[in-house]
């Protein structure tokens, strides 16, 4: 046991590095800050109602199907459903209360980095839970590839760069995206289809997704200089 939370710990490094690399892009901003660590400290909870969610979703499901077997269906349901859409959609509700305090001056970057906090967040609460049923490499391999961090990350960049287009409402797309990579990610880990081993496809999405992290390094410390991504996404409303 000690071996698993000593990977626990070490498996904080790479997620908890990137919330700090986030939180000083505003250095000077103290409410920046604490709004921060507030999303940060809000993605923890975000087991609560992801479980809620879930567990209603679950339900209608049930009602729906009532006594029939749809095994592929079920499959397909609990893991773009249950596990995916019910977490990205609670990891944007959290991040979208922050965007919404700081309405007229957020900017795409910050949109950015506060998706990414909440998603954080949740990473390190659910990776408490994989304790009870995943080894040491498997927890390590977790914080390394960082990948809530990267649903984060994009769900950010579509939502930002849609609101600088002019879109009204890029929020379902940010959301839906992020929610299929992440679905097809836990079917290719469950046994849903007989004969069938997908196992091994789950494995470049893991790798994309620790290079998405550190692309998003660079880009993001090369935005921080660049008014289009720092300027307030909705001026009009300051």
């Amino acid at each position: 046991m000690l071996v698993l939370v000593g990977a626990l710990l070490v498996s904080y490094i790479f997620p908890l590095g990137y919330f700090f690399f986030l939180k000083n892009g505003h250095k000077e901003d103290e409410e920046y800050q604490k709004d921060c660590w507030k999303t940060l400290l809000r993605g923890l909870l975000l087991g609560f109602p992801v479980f809620g969610f879930s567990f209603a979703c679950n339900i209608i499901f049930a009602l729906l199907t009532k006594d029939r077997s749809f095994p592929v269906l079920k499959a397909l349901f609990s893991a773009f459903v249950l596990m995916a859409l019910s977490e990205e959609l609670m990891k944007y509700l959290n991040a979208g209360k922050t965007m919404k305090k700081n309405h007229e001056k957020v900017s795409c970057l910050d949109l950015l980095s506060f998706t990414c906090i909440s998603a954080i967040g949740f990473e390190l609460m659910e990776a408490v839970f994989y304790l009870i049923e995943s080894n040491a490499g498997q927890i390590l391999v977790r914080g390394i590839t960082n990948m809530h961090a990267s649903f984060g990350l994009i769900m950010g960049s579509i939502i930002g760069k849609g609101y600088k287009k002019g879109r009204k409402n890029p929020v379902p797309l940010g959301i839906f995206i992020p929610t299929l990579i992440h679905g097809f990610y836990d079917l290719c880990l469950t046994e849903a289809f007989e004969g069938a081993d997908w196992t091994l496809l789950a494995v470049p999405i893991a790798a994309a997704c620790l290079i998405l992290n550190i692309y998003f390094i660079f880009f993001i410390r090369k935005a921080r200089k660049d008014p289009y991504y720092t300027d307030p996404l909705f001026p009009e409303n300051g």
